[in-house]
């Protein structure tokens, strides 16, 4: 090898480690997915998801830090993380036991629990059957309706009864891809599958986005009655993680009054949403 290329070889070799170096050393880097309304990447709505607005909340109270954006498929995020790889995943579920390693910020912000969506013929079925709310232990033994969830979404203590009585069946689906919570909502809408799990707020972007009436019904479940769901962020389990979480705490008093992010859980959740205060 030339002297010129040798020398050329070891200055890559140099902006290579600290390019490295650099990125390891970030203090905040978000993993974020495109799942509307959550994250938003395209169209009319485009980076005006609550989650979208939760991270520009923190970048506006943490301008003394470096904050970088990474958007990944939500399974490529926590396997990064439950590899130690540093990323924070904005909008988990707080200390949910499926992820329990993971270091969690306080609460930011709260869910109404997630309900059943369905067609109205079906949610009507659905009610005489099951009560309203529903039993969804009851429900789940029903063999006669389809089932589907996206592949990365878990459901708190509801996902057991999934795993005991539907995962393995021949009712039951995982949908993949960009968007699989909206998209499975087109396939209830068409006859393709007959409920899933989600959040109102889901149904509400779809009705928002959509041409024509949906004809999607959202239906509470009895086993989640009387309870909400924490909002948190998480970060990876190492040290870089257990720092990202302890900047981010600092702040979480002005997130929770924070105006935008506020006015983005209003407008998919609903005004009269559960609050942390």
């Amino acid at each position: 090898m030339s002297f010129q290329k040798l020398v050329k070889a070891l200055l890559f070799t140099l902006l290579f480690c600290q390019s490295s170096r650099a990125a390891d050393e970030e203090d905040i880097i978000w993993g974020v997915n495109s799942s509307p309304p959550f994250h938003v990447f395209y169209g009319e709505y485009k980076n005006l998801g609550f989650c979208d607005a939760l991270v520009t909340a923190f970048q506006r109270q943490l301008p003394e830090l470096s904050h970088r954006i990474r958007k990944l498929p939500s399974r490529r995020i926590t396997m990064l993380m439950k590899k130690n790889k540093n990323l924070c995943f904005p909008c988990l579920i707080n200390k949910a036991s499926y992820n329990a390693e993971f270091n969690y910020t306080e609460t930011t912000h709260l869910y109404q629990p997630h309900g059943i969506i369905t067609r109205a013929s079906t949610a009507s079925e659905i009610v005489k059957k099951y009560g309203h709310p529903v039993v969804f232990s009851e429900l789940v033994q029903d063999p006669d309706l389809r089932f589907a969830q996206p592949t990365e979404r878990r459901y708190g203590r509801l996902q057991g009864v999934l795993e005991e009585f539907l995962i393995d069946s021949d009712n039951f689906s995982f949908i993949s891809g960009d968007n699989a919570n909206v998209n499975l909502l087109t396939m209830i809408a068409n006859e393709r599958i007959d409920y899933t799990i989600d959040y109102s707020s889901i149904m509400a972007y779809y009705n928002e986005t959509q041409e024509k009436p949906s004809g999607l019904v959202f239906l509470p479940i009895e086993e989640y009655k009387n309870e909400f769901i924490e909002g948190a962020v998480g970060c990876s389990t190492n040290e870089w993680g257990r720092k990202a979480v302890n900047q981010l705490n600092r702040v979480i008093p002005q997130i929770k009054t924070d105006s935008d992010f506020q006015r983005a859980l209003d407008k998919w959740m609903g005004s009269n949403r559960p609050r942390t205060d």
